[in-house]
C-alpha cells in the first residue's frame, strides 16, 4: 500500500511501516484544520472521513479542550455557567468539578463567566459576563451582533492543538490507526458456554482489528457461565465501542463504509439456521445482513450441538453461500456429544485474513 500523508513525524513514519502490505492499494490521507476531520481515500474515490464519528478520539478531545478551558479561566471564585450538556459538557464538569459551575439552557443573572458548548445561536446573552464559545459554527451566540455592541464575548476554537499539541496529535494518530485498521463487526450470540474465552480471543483481535461488538437479544440474558453484565462491560472496555443490543442500532452498520466483515462467533446452531433461511430477527443478523448486503464477507465460528444433526443441511447451504466463510470446526465430544461442533477458537484471525482475500481457509473440517 502506498501510503500519503502531508506529516512526515516519526508516528507517521511507524504507521506506514505498519501497513506496507496492506493490500488495498493507494490510499491517501490529510490532516484538515476544519471540523476535528481527517481525509482519506483513493485518488480516484476521494471523501471525508469526521473523527466526530469517533468515539474514543471524541472523549479525549473533549478532555482535553476543557483542560484548556481550565487554563484559561484559572484560579477563580467566580460562578462558571455552561450552555449544554453533551459530551463536551460532561468532560468540563469533569475537570471543573471542584469550581462553582452550574449547567442549563437558560443563563441565570449571577453568572460570572458563560461558556458555551451548544453549535447553535439560541442563547441570549446579559451585558456584563464574559462569554467562552467553544462550539463550532454557527457557535451559541450571534457573534457579529455580540462584538458589534462590544459584549465581552470571543470564540476560542482549536484548544486542544493550541495548549496540547503533542497530546492532540496523539490522539489524532491514534484515531486514523483505528481507521486504517481493517474494521469488523462481532456478532455475539447465545452460546453462552464460549463466553469466557472470547475475552482473551478478544484481546488478541483486537491488536490487528478494530471490532464493533454486537450482542444478540437471545444473548442478552442471565445464564449459569457468567455474569452477563460484567461480560458486557469486559467486551467493552476491550473493544473501545459500546455493544449495539437490539435491531435497530445493528442497521446503521451498514451505513459504516469503513466496516470489512463480520463475524459471528460464537454462532449458534439457531442464528446459523436463520442466517440461511434469511430470517432477520435479532441484532446479531441483522448486523450479518446489514454487511452482506453490501458484498462484505461473514465470517461464522459455529459453537452448536448439532452441527451434524438438524443443522447440518443449514450448514451445507451456507457453505456454497457467496460471501459466506467458516472457521475451521471438528466435533468437541464425540462420544458424549456426536452431533455437536464447535470452531478452532486459535484460527479465527486466520479466517478472517483470509475471507477478507476471498479465501475459505483449508482445510475447514478438522479432525480430532
Amino acid at each position: 500500500m502506498e501510503f500519503f500523508v502531508k506529516d512526515e513525524s516519526k508516528r507517521v513514519e511507524e504507521l506506514k511501516e505498519r501497513y506496507k502490505n496492506d493490500k488495498r492499494g493507494i490510499f491517501y490521507f490529510e490532516p484538515r484544520t476544519i471540523a476535528n476531520g481527517v481525509a482519506f481515500g483513493y485518488p480516484n474515490d476521494f471523501k471525508y472521513v469526521s473523527l466526530s464519528n469517533d468515539e474514543i478520539f471524541v472523549e479525549k478531545n473533549n478532555y482535553l479542550t476543557a483542560l484548556a478551558l481550565k487554563q484559561i479561566i484559572g484560579v477563580t471564585k467566580k460562578k462558571i455557567y455552561v450552555c449544554g450538556y453533551g459530551k463536551l459538557g460532561k468532560q468540563i464538569e469533569k475537570v471543573f468539578k471542584d469550581y462553582d459551575i452550574e449547567f442549563g439552557k437558560k443563563i441565570p443573572q449571577n453568572a460570572d463567566i458563560v461558556v458555551n458548548t451548544v453549535p447553535a445561536p439560541i442563547f441570549k446573552p446579559i451585558k456584563g459576563m464574559e462569554i467562552i464559545d467553544l462550539a463550532s459554527a454557527p457557535y451559541g451566540f450571534n457573534w457579529k451582533k455580540l462584538n458589534k455592541e462590544n459584549y465581552n464575548y470571543r470564540i476560542e476554537p482549536a484548544l486542544p492543538s493550541r495548549f496540547f499539541p503533542k497530546e492532540s496529535a496523539e490522539i489524532v494518530s491514534e484515531a486514523i490507526e483505528r481507521y486504517m485498521r481493517p474494521s469488523l463487526v462481532l456478532c455475539i450470540t447465545g452460546s453462552a458456554c464460549s463466553y469466557l474465552r472470547l475475552p482473551a480471543i478478544l484481546k488478541e483481535l483486537v491488536k490487528s482489528f478494530e471490532i464493533y461488538p454486537v450482542l444478540s437479544e437471545n444473548a442478552n440474558v442471565v445464564n449459569r457461565f457468567c455474569d452477563i453484565e460484567k461480560f458486557k462491560a469486559e467486551i467493552a472496555e476491550i473493544t473501545g465501542h459500546n455493544i449495539i443490543t437490539n435491531i435497530a442500532g445493528a442497521e446503521t452498520l451498514s451505513a459504516k463504509k469503513e466496516l470489512r466483515c463480520s463475524l459471528i462467533f460464537p454462532a449458534t446452531g439457531n442464528t446459523i439456521a436463520k442466517l440461511n433461511n434469511a430470517i432477520t430477527d435479532t441484532a446479531v443478523l441483522m448486523a450479518a445482513k446489514a454487511l452482506l448486503r453490501n458484498g462484505k464477507p461473514c465470517i461464522i465460528g459455529i459453537s452448536t450441538n448439532d452441527a451434524l444433526s438438524a443443522n447440518a443441511k443449514n450448514i451445507g447451504e451456507l457453505l456454497n453461500r457467496k460471501n459466506i466463510y467458516f472457521v475451521p470446526y471438528k466435533q468437541d465430544d464425540p462420544v458424549n456429544k456426536p452431533f455437536s461442533c464447535i470452531c478452532d477458537f486459535d484460527r479465527i484471525k486466520e479466517t478472517i485474513d483470509a475471507a477478507l482475500d476471498n479465501r475459505q481457509i483449508q482445510p475447514f473440517i478438522l479432525c480430532q
